[in-house]
């Protein structure tokens, strides 16, 4: 019984892990929305605060950078970009596309046996930035209704952040903090 507890938990880590880093993968191949235009001389403040902006990301184009990013085609994807700084992911993964896909390693695909034909992967996480960094704190996260455990949830977040700065220091982003709207997330310079 431990065994097969054990296993799942894994699968689980394996799945959410692959839509965290395919969420920010997209969210950093990403463009800007909008390019900073000059604006009449009594708007200064906000010309300075849209220049600030070094990147935008909107719901569809979160979700169309997860859906490019994986190997199959999940079934009803869904992001959701909150007011209340959260992110929002679920999707309906099929058993045999997940197995096909070659994301679950040969001593894992025993665990797919257990999980049902088509199951929900969901995740939820709050993001802040601190010392110049993208902090993730998962919230909640499942497969097939099976919460993982805080650890692991912890260490998923803590991997999925340092994915997120490697990129945003790559496209020389330095965060200095996130503007929330509900379906849009800005990052301020």
């Amino acid at each position: 019984m431990q065994e097969e507890k054990s296993f799942v938990y894994t699968l689980i880590l394996g799945i959410c892990m692959l839509l965290c880093l395919l969420m920010i993968g997209r969210m950093m191949l990403g463009h800007p929305e909008a390019e900073t235009q000059p604006v009449p001389s009594g708007e200064a403040a906000e010309e300075q605060e849209e220049q600030n902006v070094g990147f935008q990301l909107s719901e569809e184009g979160l979700r169309e950078m997860i859906a490019q990013a994986l190997p199959f085609a999940p079934d009803d994807l869904s992001a959701a970009i909150h007011a209340d700084q959260t992110i929002s992911v679920s999707a309906n993964v099929q058993r045999q596309a997940l197995a096909d896909s070659g994301l679950v390693p040969g001593n894992l695909r025993t665990a797919l046996l257990f999980l049902p034909d088509s199951c929900e992967v969901s995740a939820n996480w709050t993001a802040s930035v601190q010392d110049g960094a993208i902090s993730l704190q998962c919230r909640q996260a499942e497969i097939a209704g099976i919460a993982l455990p805080e650890d692991i949830a912890e260490a998923l977040s803590d991997q999925i952040a340092e994915a997120i700065n490697r990129q945003l220091a790559a496209q020389q982003i330095a965060p200095a903090e996130l503007r929330w709207e509900d379906g849009t997330l800005s990052i301020i310079t």
